[in-house]
């Protein structure tokens, strides 16, 4: 009898060992690029590869443009060239059509995307620029699906910004699988909009760490959750030093658990 039950439980032991599911850690960054003005896009993509991210939420990319300040980025496909040099998948969502091109924000995945939705945002009055959600559900090794998603919000306009966190908090809630959000907000930690909508988000950055302006940073204004705050936990974050932009880019080790 007692043999019996050793091999039962030592049965039990060795399934749960073998079909217990593991967390699964991942290197994420969200950086806004101020349109490529103060760097190459080599400088910048050699920069991001430096810290091997899985995942990077981007802001402020153009694309074909032929922009008066930046010459040395007449005619480039942002997303298309960063993804080339990091050996990262590109993911590209305009927003606004702009000097003969267009302006938006994207994505690098290093795991390959099931699908692609971009979501448009509302604005407060129609001459505010217009804003959007990028989203992609994203395959990962471990056969784990999770959606990441960038996306920048207005600076002029607290009621724009939370018009635009509702919709964008609600779209990914509903998503069937966990999420990871990145962004350049235009909004401190202590805004009625982050209180408001990320109370039940789990952060995926330390507020105390400041992203803007690059030189003498004085607010932290570029975030990374995940939802369902159950299913992420944060290993470490910090904001690097880099001259390459006006904005201080975040990494942050995090875990998916089950």
């Amino acid at each position: 009898m007692k043999l019996k039950i050793l091999l039962v439980f030592f049965l039990g032991f060795l399934y749960s060992s073998l079909f217990a599911q593991e967390s699964v850690r991942l290197k994420v960054m969200t950086y806004n690029l101020r349109f490529g003005e103060l760097a190459s896009l080599k400088d910048i993509a050699d920069f991001i590869a430096t810290y091997s991210p899985d995942f990077v939420a981007l802001q402020e990319l153009d694309c074909m443009t032929k922009r008066k300040r930046t010459p040395h980025q007449h005619g480039k496909n942002f997303a298309t060239e960063l993804g080339c040099y990091t050996k990262m998948f590109p993911l590209y969502g305009k927003t606004i059509s702009y000097a003969g091109g267009f302006y938006g924000i994207g994505m690098l995945t290093r795991f390959p995307y099931i699908n692609v939705q971009k979501v448009m945002l509302p604005k407060q009055k129609v001459e505010h620029e217009t804003r959007a959600l990028l989203m992609a559900e994203i395959e990962l090794p471990s056969g784990d699906t999770i959606i990441v998603a960038s996306t920048h919000l207005d600076y002029t306009s607290m009621i724009s910004r939370d018009k635009q966190l509702e919709i964008i908090t609600k779209t990914l809630k509903e998503k069937r699988f966990p999420v990871i959000l990145g962004g350049d907000f235009n909004t401190t930690p202590n805004s009625t909009e982050i209180r408001t909508y990320f109370e039940d988000w789990q952060s995926l950055s330390i507020d105390s760490l400041l992203t803007s302006p690059s030189k003498e940073p004085k607010n932290k204004i570029d975030y990374l959750f995940g939802y369902p705050q159950k299913c992420w936990r944060l290993i470490s974050s910090r904001v690097e030093n880099s001259s390459l932009s006006d904005h201080l880019p975040i990494f942050s080790e995090i875990e998916l658990t089950f």
